[in-house]
């Protein structure tokens, strides 16, 4: 089972096995259509600063449908646990236009100028977190939460794919073509974060709500940050079914060793929680 496979696992478990005496479950459904901008600063042979941008250079979708998912559990008013998960899988086929020295994470290869590349790049995001309400009236509720963000990232290329060395000054290239895909997979350090939340039901089973959560931490060789700001409108289809729109806009960057990654995406969303 991979690393992902686990941790999601252990996320749910670690609800599932909340009580459940005296509490309420929710489970949302739905997805986002995501405007993306993803790009990786990394050294090349020569060991210059290389910045590839993944919709740019690679032709990769910049818009797409993101699915979603989450589960929580509410102890009472005040305290709840909840675990989500956002997918952006994307693949594209294209020819280089101009000589790229070396790819990301495998200084051994490069793209040689009109090589045909096929390239995949997978992004699951995991959160998982705790949350107090600390104002709470009929209508009004402000809180704040503590929590995690994992980021699992596997990027894969294939095609016509040049080994590049450095002969008297002058870089050569020679274009072979792979046996099978060059994958490289890695996971973020877990990112925590801070946020907070407010809602209002402004009429019968009308409800307007938004929440923001951010964090940046740095140590040793290592750094990373991350945005997340959500605002949606809500209706109760009934006591146990929910609808919700609204628009997300999540950033989030990471920086280790002599390699950058920034990833984003923003759009309108749509939900369905269940509560029982």
């Amino acid at each position: 089972m991979k690393t992902k496979q686990w941790l999601c696992l252990a996320a749910l478990t670690t609800m599932i096995n909340a009580p459940v005496n005296a509490g309420e479950w929710v489970i949302k459904a739905g997805g986002f259509w995501a405007q993306t901008d993803s790009s990786m600063t990394t050294k090349t042979l020569l060991d210059r600063d290389l910045t590839l941008d993944f919709e740019d250079t690679f032709n990769l979708e910049e818009e797409q449908f993101l699915p979603f998912a989450q589960i929580g559990y509410q102890f009472n008013d005040r305290h709840h646990v909840f675990a989500d998960w956002r997918r952006l899988h994307r693949s594209a086929q294209t020819k280089a236009v101009g000589a790229i020295e070396s790819l990301p994470n495998f200084p051994e290869y490069g793209i040689a100028a009109g090589a045909s590349i096929n390239t995949r790049m997978d992004i699951d995001v995991l959160r998982a977190g705790y949350g107090y309400s600390f104002y709470k009236t009929e209508r009004v509720e402000i809180g704040g939460s503590l929590g995690l963000h994992v980021m699992f990232i596997e990027m894969g290329f294939s095609g016509e794919i040049a080994g590049c060395v450095e002969n008297n000054g002058q870089l050569i290239c020679e274009s072979t073509s792979t046996s099978g895909e060059v994958v490289d997979e890695s996971i973020t350090a877990p990112l925590p974060d801070i946020g907070f939340w407010a809602s209002y039901e402004f009429a019968d089973d009308w409800t307007i709500a938004a929440h923001s959560e951010v964090f940046y931490i740095s140590l040793d060789n290592v750094s990373g940050y991350l945005t997340d700001l959500n605002a949606t409108i809500s209706y109760a289809i009934s006591p146990n079914w929910d609808a919700e729109i609204g628009y997300n806009y999540y950033q989030v960057g990471a920086d280790w060793d002599e390699t950058s990654l920034k990833y984003k995406y923003q759009g309108p969303m749509f939900n369905v929680a269940y509560k029982f």
